[in-house]
């Protein structure tokens, strides 16, 4: 558990320039960040729903991202029991105050991906 203390402490650190984008890009900017956000922007979620909802993730690298938005304070994570495990992420109040960002992403991509068809025309 210290390790990942240390981490966080590590990243609080080296945001030396106090610039706002660089902020943003490092809580949302991650390659899955805005694509968990969005699954659970829906409704919370198990770990294993959004392995099946994103079945290019590892399961390392959703662990990771999962933590640095909790870490972000945008996902909470909450056990509903124990044995058996029972653990369900889902957007943080705060994390509320990403969807229009979500969604405007999610617009300029449906954008993006029409941009080849106009220009093969």
């Amino acid at each position: 558990m210290s390790n990942r203390v240390d981490i966080v402490h590590e990243r609080a650190t080296a945001e030396p320039t106090g610039c706002p984008l660089t902020a943003a890009i490092r809580a949302i900017g991650g390659k899955w960040n805005l694509i968990c956000l969005y699954w659970l922007a829906i409704e919370p979620r198990r770990f294993n729903e959004l392995r099946r909802l994103m079945p290019d993730i590892s399961h390392k690298v959703l662990t990771e991202t999962l933590r640095t938005l909790e870490d972000e304070g945008l996902v909470t994570r909450t056990v509903r029991s124990k044995m058996p495990s029972h653990v369900v992420y889902g957007m943080s109040p705060y994390g509320e105050s990403v969807k229009p960002l979500i969604e405007a992403v999610r617009q300029w991509g449906r954008t993006h991906l029409g941009r080849g068809d106009r220009e093969a025309g």
